[in-house]
């Protein structure tokens, strides 16, 4: 990779086939209720923000797929996208799948079987970063432990940014925490990493999490989005859109985050900016319904 076309972002992630299904609304415990339409799209949290990401600036993602025909569709996919996937491990057996049901409020309930995925190894992902070096590294939890672990460590060694979306919620080590800047979550997940009861005002959340990372931003869907600092919390608005389907809508303003902060773009800058372009694909969506 030549120094005009490095790669600012690396993202550590998954890499999964969904099974979309739209629903009037979502079954309640025990109810079985009818789908309207079934569909199979490309996903994956890693896969979704390296594609976000991929729209601003040179990006790879360092993951693992199956040796089946799901692994060559989301394999092509990427590189259709301009993501470098040459750190794409290919281990025997399945690629990753997640099954999602998308009700008429445009909200979704995701279950993933992480395959592939899980078989991704410490090593695999220090040697990929090493070769890349990229400006962010951007990771989940939808890989093990160990994984995010050596992502934080690299990026801390190479004094790189660490951009960390703490999704799913997982008990998560204090040196991988210490390294996030920013540690990006929604509402929910903000609760859990700071300790507190649901209600409690979000300067007091962002301030609490501040005890544990370097910067903060919570997401709060078509509410706004909450950036903290050492030096300023501030609630940035966003734009009110009519939603159609959330799905994704997190991990595309994850990837254009870490990007723009690559990039060189402030956080609050990168923040907003970020948020406008997940309101666009929420709203911008065909419906299958």
């Amino acid at each position: 990779m030549t120094e005009s076309s490095r790669c600012v972002v690396a993202v550590v992630g998954s890499l999964n086939l969904d099974l979309t299904v739209v629903v009037a609304r979502a079954p309640e415990e025990g109810e079985t209720v009818l789908g309207r339409h079934l569909r199979t799209y490309p996903g994956g949290k890693g896969a979704n923000q390296a594609i976000g990401a991929a729209r601003l600036a040179p990006t790879a993602i360092v993951g693992a797929v199956g040796s089946d025909h799901a692994a060559d569709v989301l394999r092509g996919v990427q590189q259709r996208a301009g993501v470098d996937t040459s750190h794409l491990r290919t281990t025997p057996g399945p690629t990753g799948r997640a099954v999602i049901l998308v009700s008429d409020d445009g909200q979704n309930r995701i279950v993933v079987v992480p395959e592939a995925n899980s078989l991704l190894e410490a090593e695999d992902v220090t040697a990929a970063l090493d070769a890349l070096d990229p400006a962010v590294v951007l990771t989940q939890l939808e890989l093990l432990p160990a994984v995010t672990w050596a992502a934080a460590q690299w990026a801390r060694d190479h004094d790189r940014r660490f951009v960390l979306n703490p999704s799913p919620v997982i008990d998560l080590d204090e040196y991988v925490l210490a390294g996030a800047d920013p540690l990006v979550l929604n509402e929910q997940e903000a609760l859990h990493y700071a300790g507190l009861p649901a209600g409690t005002p979000f300067d007091a959340i962002v301030t609490r999490l501040l005890e544990q990372v370097r910067t903060v931003v919570i997401t709060r869907g078509g509410e706004d989005v909450v950036v903290g600092t050492e030096d300023a919390i501030e609630h940035l608005r966003v734009p009110q859109v009519e939603v159609v389907d959330t799905t994704g809508a997190g991990d595309h303003f994850a990837g254009t985050l870490a990007t723009l902060l690559g990039t060189g773009e402030d956080l609050f800058a990168a923040a907003r900016r970020a948020s406008a372009d997940a309101a666009r694909l929420v709203a911008s969506r065909r419906s299958d319904r």
